[in-house]
């Protein structure tokens, strides 16, 4: 998980150690910050990403390695047995590059969870499973993971992706870090909490954090909130625990 490969990064061996007989990572659970890709880029190690999930899988797409640097952040092309489709708000297959739920078929679904009927109805609609993960794909069929529905909130009735947040905060150098959550805002409904880790123990100030976000987002999307963490919590996965960001 991408948590593993971040933190062998950080090992005092990563630079002397000779890697030269590894021909790539598998690599999913979670998208890989850009950053450790060209970590590993650099060091001669291809990142091969993909995507599952336990319900239908759990390997349904892969991306690769022949393709990482053109398509870097991609979740790669279906994989055998496995149908996808991008689902719009509005009930309609989503057009290139356009933002959908992520939809799977095929002998690969489970028939249900267990004595969970509300669930499973909930789940597979007419023969689709909805995974409740926003994506988008390009002109070629590559896919991109977007973020969860669960984590999207409205801002000033704009439509806010935490993941494309947490993207632009982790190029800042001094971030190490970075979970963005939804929280009620008396004027915009809903504006955006971000908690971080500094690499090295160096802080910018929060001016210094708006002003980078605003560079590389609409004003909307830029953090109204900005908390210091000396830890990230994390889950058994390595996943970053966000629940725990949003008690």
């Amino acid at each position: 998980v991408p948590t593993m490969l971040k933190m062998m990064t950080e090992s005092d061996h990563f630079n002397t150690t000779d890697l030269s007989r590894m021909r790539y990572f598998i690599v999913g659970g979670e998208a890989l910050p850009l950053g450790v890709i060209n970590t590993w880029h650099d060091k001669g190690v291809k990142i091969r990403q993909g995507y599952g999930l336990t319900e239908v899988g759990p390997n349904l797409t892969s991306l690769h390695q022949d393709h990482v640097e053109r398509k870097i952040g991609s979740i790669g092309l279906p994989n055998f047995y496995t149908e996808i489709k991008l689902k719009t708000a509005k009930g309609k297959e989503a057009n290139p590059n356009e933002i959908g739920e992520l939809c799977l078929s095929g002998p690969l679904v489970t028939p249900g969870y267990w004595d969970n009927e509300k669930a499973t109805n909930e789940a597979i609609q007419e023969g689709w499973f909805h995974t409740g993960d926003l994506a988008k794909m390009d002109e070629e069929g590559f896919l991109y993971i977007v973020d969860r529905i669960k984590c999207m909130f409205i801002s000033g009735g704009e439509n806010v992706y935490p993941a494309e947040v947490e993207r632009v905060l982790r190029q800042m150098p001094e971030i190490d870090e970075a979970a963005v959550v939804g929280v009620d805002d008396s004027q915009w409904g809903e504006v955006g909490k971000a908690y971080l880790t500094a690499s090295n123990g160096r802080m910018p100030t929060k001016d210094l954090i708006k002003a980078y976000c605003a560079k590389h987002l609409a004003k909307f999307k830029v953090p109204k909130h900005i908390v210091w963490l000396d830890e990230m919590p994390k889950n058994d996965s390595g996943k970053i625990d966000r629940k725990k960001l949003k008690v």
